[in-house]
């Protein structure tokens, strides 16, 4: 089978944990079956310890000697405090040490907030067995174990299953022509007119400044209910299509409601607000064994190239445990897929991706996608689409933060193999 079904854990609500109760799940299978191995992957990574509180009691994870230790009290490194609820859900992976802290759940009373998010894979190795990536172990091979080329591009006549070997291969595709010039001129009008109706207190819009200090409307949520152009292509066969390349199945959210899609206007200049954001993956905030992997498309309203604000990828992401956020010390090669009009990319929810700030024109891109049909046993979504607006503003709002404290730009739009 092709699959990209990295689900591990059942949609279910997480259980508050006390501290006893964290320690004593610590101590069983996960430092018995994963202990020496997250404890190779946090000295390769240079964690500091890390120091949980919960209600004035504090425990110390800290790799040493090829092992991990706990110690009760305060260690010497990065100290996070959490209530039952929010430690509960960080092991259970239905949110992230990057989530709690964005979302003021986890608050890091001692070192700095990267500390505390770079253990996130080391997490994952101790309670979803997940091993943390090492460089050189992920390759690119056809079915016929050739070496794959990641910079492959498609059009929809080609082999489906040769595109879907891709997609599980390296996390990502580009298919050309997918929608005519007319058609995308259609979607361009409505985009406008959203445009012009939005307005910066309506909770559907986000919005950005550009250096001549001019604030507009650079995402529009919910387009697809502003858009009847937009709804009829992806009611169609040639996007349905995209949903069945793997042997997953896949379910579309529907086109005729709710936050189906989002019409994106990158404009030249921002200097304020959310537009363009650096590496980073869709499963940031948590929830990856849970929900991964998740397609995102982007439908090319208007070309991409790297003047104006093209999509990059890190090959094979997907498929390697690593810190959701930046590329710091990744192996694995970026790779910018430019677009013409009409063409469509498709990345998987844990590929880490970015976006480039155009600089000579705007771009116009549509974004909506596909998620893994529920399993039995899973609870339905509980979150309102107000409550996913905020969680993504949130992600898009540190990327953007992070960029600019870290001076992460030049790194960041660098997509050299």
């Amino acid at each position: 089978m092709t699959t990209i079904d990295f689900r591990t854990r059942p949609v279910t609500r997480a259980a508050p944990l006390e501290l006893d109760e964290f320690i004593g799940r610590l101590i069983g299978d996960p430092l018995r079956f994963h202990g020496a191995t997250a404890a190779l992957a946090a000295a390769r990574l240079a964690l500091t310890p890390l120091t949980i509180e919960v209600e004035g009691r504090t425990v110390t994870i800290e790799p040493a000697d090829g092992r991990i230790d706990l110690q009760e009290g305060i260690g010497e490194g990065v100290v996070v405090q959490l209530d039952p609820a929010s430690l509960g859900e960080l092991i259970e992976d239905a949110a992230s040490a990057f989530g709690l802290q964005m979302t003021g759940r986890a608050k890091v009373a001692r070192g700095a907030v990267d500390s505390f998010v770079a253990w996130e894979p080391v997490l994952r190795t101790l309670f979803d067995g997940r091993p943390v990536y090492q460089p050189g172990t992920i390759r690119f091979r056809t079915v016929d174990g050739a070496d794959l080329d990641p910079r492959t591009r498609f059009t929809l006549d080609d082999d489906h299953a040769t595109i879907g070997h891709f997609l599980a291969e390296a996390g990502f595709l580009h298919i050309e022509g997918v929608f005519t010039e007319a058609e995308m001129a259609a979607v361009s009008q409505e985009l406008d007119d959203a445009v012009v109706s939005a307005q910066r207190d309506d909770g559907a819009s986000w919005w950005a400044r550009t250096k001549n200090g001019d604030w507009y409307p650079s995402r529009i949520l919910g387009f697809n209910q502003m858009s009847p152009s937009l709804r009829e292509l992806l009611h169609c066969d040639r996007f349905a299509a995209i949903g069945r390349l793997t042997d997953d199945r896949f379910v579309q959210p529907d086109p005729d409601r709710g936050d189906s899609a989002e019409g994106l206007l990158k404009k030249v200049g921002v200097v304020e607000g959310i537009s363009d954001v650096s590496w980073h993956k869709d499963c940031a905030m948590g929830g990856h064994s849970r929900h991964c992997c998740g397609l995102t498309v982007g439908i090319s309203v208007t070309g991409a190239q790297r003047e104006n604000g093209e999509l990059g990828v890190v090959a094979g992401s997907h498929r390697a445990n690593v810190s959701p956020l930046g590329i710091e010390g990744l192996d694995l090669p970026r790779i910018p897929l430019p677009t013409r009009t009409g063409d469509i990319t498709v990345h998987c929810s844990c590929t880490l991706h970015m976006s480039r700030p155009p600089v000579s024109d705007e771009r116009r891109v549509v974004y909506t996608g596909f998620s893994l049909a529920p399993r039995p046993g899973d609870a339905a979504s509980e979150q309102s689409d107000a409550e996913i607006r905020r969680e993504r503003a949130s992600l898009n709002d540190h990327t953007r933060r992070r960029q600019q404290e870290h001076s992460l730009g030049a790194a960041s739009t660098s997509f050299e193999l």
